[in-house]
């Protein structure tokens, strides 16, 4: 009777280890699987992680105005004259005008009106008639000066600086200042008048 009894016992013990083994399989498979979805999801976004785009020269690649400058208005020329003046005299005034001439195309400027005023200082004829023209009512365009309007004494002071040095150009825009303040008083025009003054001197 007892050796009846054996396989009954075990055939029952059988499906216990079979569901018993069948549990830690899928416990082992779970875990499995989760680190394999935990790896997955570190190295994802290794691979997915944006590329840093690098900020594109308009200038050079369409010859627009890069407007992507992040810098102060102004601090490229002022650090450019730091550099020069650091180099000492004679300086390099038709770099310096050629520059000023690049930023004002670039539209930067605050970066060109300092570099030609730095020229205009050192006695760089260009550069005094240019910022006898960026101030000059008779020639005056708001897109090229730093200026919101134009402005007779400063425009008269660089071209009588640029007259003095022998500059011929300058004598006749004198002239044509002369004659813009003449018909600008007669309407009322206190720039015009207060400009006549200088000539009557």
């Amino acid at each position: 009777m007892s050796e009846l009894n054996e396989p009954a016992a075990s055939s029952r013990k059988n499906p216990l280890l079979w569901i018993a083994l069948a549990v830690i399989g899928l416990i082992i498979f779970v875990f499995m699987s989760g680190d394999r979805r935990d790896s997955m999801t570190v190295e994802k976004p290794v691979e997915e992680q944006p590329v840093e785009e690098q900020p594109v020269d308009d200038e050079a690649t369409t010859g627009g105005i890069d407007r992507s400058l992040l810098v102060p208005p102004g601090m490229r020329a002022r650090q450019y004259i730091e550099q020069i003046r650091e180099q000492g005299k004679p300086y390099p005034l038709s770099e310096v005008f050629d520059r000023a001439h690049q930023y004002l195309q670039e539209g930067s400027l605050a970066d060109a009106h300092l570099l030609y005023f730095f020229a205009a200082r050192e006695q760089h004829l260009p550069a005094i008639m240019r910022m006898g023209e960026m101030s000059d009512p008779t020639v005056f365009r708001a897109e090229d000066s730093l200026l919101d309007h134009a402005d007779v004494i400063q425009s008269y002071k660089w071209y009588r600086m640029a007259a003095n040095l022998g500059h011929q150009v300058a004598s006749e825009r004198l002239d044509s200042l002369q004659q813009w303040a003449i018909a600008e008083a007669e309407t009322g025009n206190p720039h015009a008048r207060q400009l006549l003054l200088n000539f009557d001197r």
